[in-house]
């Protein structure tokens, strides 16, 4: 019995040793946010695609917030920012077509605790790039 709990004992403590701690989940993380932004661009171009009609982005910078609506004017997708602020200038708003391409060329500025971050949009494609 003791030879048992001996050997329990050390597999605990080598266990303990060589698992990691798991990271604590933080619902405003910069770089989470980061990626949902991403997402949700993401989304209404393959909503776009697969619907086979336009939708506009809307880039709300009173309340903080994106917005995909359909050309029948219905909101289809909503994002209120928890970490990241929108800047004033860049894109309002923008059109992902039917394609995937998007109708207008531009950036839209976000503030993420304190640093600067650009979504760079291309007319062809409807691809974007992120700066830092």
């Amino acid at each position: 019995m003791m030879e048992m709990m001996l050997t329990l004992l050390v597999v605990s403590v080598i266990l303990l040793i060589s698992v990691n701690t798991i990271p604590d989940y933080n619902e405003n993380d910069k770089e989470t946010e980061i990626s949902n932004i991403s997402y949700f661009f993401k989304a209404a171009q393959t909503r776009s695609i697969q619907k086979e009609k336009a939708h506009t982005v809307l880039i709300d910078h009173m309340d903080h917030k994106l917005t995909v609506r359909s050309l029948d004017r219905e909101d289809i997708y909503e994002y209120p920012l928890t970490t990241c602020r929108l800047k004033s200038g860049g894109l309002k708003r923008f059109n992902y077509l039917s394609s995937g391409n998007t109708n207008a060329f531009g950036a839209v500025i976000f503030n993420c605790s304190g640093e600067d971050v650009r979504f760079v949009f291309q007319i062809q494609k409807g691809q974007f790039r992120i700066e830092r």
